[in-house]
């Protein structure tokens, strides 16, 4: 599927490049970032930029001081020892910190859902769910914590060859408080503590495309994506890894919108879909689970895509922290 790459503004590199804007070694960049590490159970888990450090201080002032601080770290004081307890305390200074908008515009977007912080201690007496702790999803980036989300990719096979597909595309309600309007694929949400890949996928594919949970179930898992995200302002980071899916469809299914983050739907060929991700109409990372199903149906191939092997590298990037080893199910 060869294209003039020079007739739009972005490559398909560089719409991963906006995924993925953590800089790696050696750029000189890394040495400009100015990042605490998160630490708990002597375990890295997150980084917490500079800025963010004297309101942690300023929160610490209290009788117990809940964090122990040094020129490198953020951990937990010792006496903090287990799920509950951390959590609370997060909680806590998130609540506070959720009145100061200027400091902390991400909170702005507060989600009231959880998501878990892993480490490589599992024991029942101090984890839940084998986390650590839970974190409310909006300030994830304030900690640079590992995010775990779904993405479906809802395709429609037009002939025998793998790359005779076309695809479900979704627009993003105009009042999402993150990339608002943009492309989006059919299904995708973010994992809320307790409830696994597989019924995160199938309650977003009723939520959001209308289709019920006797044919989301079919979606198959083919594997994941991965990138950690660098606010522009370089004070946030965000490591995420998305589990992805495909559902094959029949022509005479079609999605409709449930509830309000999702405007419409549109069933585009491959080359409907390149040209939207070239224009940068797509939501960078839901754009990265589009490229990731295009190389396993051989849409993009090493012959026709100049940029093939670092795509297919940089959509796998390792994360360094830990992640659970099994789902927690506890809100099924």
């Amino acid at each position: 599927m060869a294209t003039d790459s020079t007739a739009y503004p972005f490559t398909l590199l560089d719409i991963v490049n906006q995924c993925d804007s953590f800089p790696y070694a050696p750029d000189p960049k890394l040495e400009q970032l100015t990042f605490l590490t998160f630490v708990v159970d002597n375990i890295p888990v997150g980084r917490i930029h500079n800025t963010v450090v004297p309101h942690i201080t300023a929160f610490n002032q209290q009788s117990s001081p809940i964090f122990h601080i040094t020129d490198t770290t953020v951990s937990f004081m010792p006496w903090l020892s287990d799920y509950e307890s951390r959590s609370d305390a997060i909680a806590q200074m998130l609540k506070h910190w959720r009145n100061d908008v200027k400091s902390f515009p991400c909170l702005s977007g507060w989600r009231d859902e959880l998501y878990g912080v892993y480490t490589h201690i599992t024991d029942p007496a101090t984890t839940k769910g084998g986390a650590a702790l839970a974190i409310e999803r909006s300030a994830c980036g304030l900690f640079g914590v590992h995010a775990y989300g779904v993405h479906m990719n809802g395709f429609v096979r037009t002939g025998p060859k793998p790359s005779d597909v076309q695809l479900w595309i979704a627009r993003r309600s105009m009042t999402k408080p993150t990339y608002p309007g943009m492309l989006d694929n059919m299904v995708a949400g973010g994992m809320g503590f307790g409830h696994s890949p597989q019924y995160t996928i199938i309650k977003e594919s009723m939520e959001e495309a209308t289709i019920p949970a006797d044919i989301a179930v079919n979606a198959i898992p083919v594997g994941t994506i991965s990138y950690t995200k660098l606010s522009k302002d370089c004070t946030q980071t965000q490591p995420e890894t998305q589990i992805v899916y495909d559902l094959e469809l029949s022509k005479d299914i079609t999605p409709v919108p449930c509830d309000t983050e999702v405007e419409d739907f549109r069933l585009w060929t491959m080359e409907q879909v390149l040209t939207a991700i070239r224009q940068g109409e797509f939501k960078p990372n839901c754009a990265c689970v589009c490229l990731h199903f295009m190389i396993r149906h051989a849409v993009l191939t090493p012959e026709n895509e100049p940029d093939y092997l670092e795509i297919v590298h940089r959509l796998h990037r390792r994360i360094e922290y830990p992640g659970p080893k099994k789902w927690p199910t506890f809100k099924e």
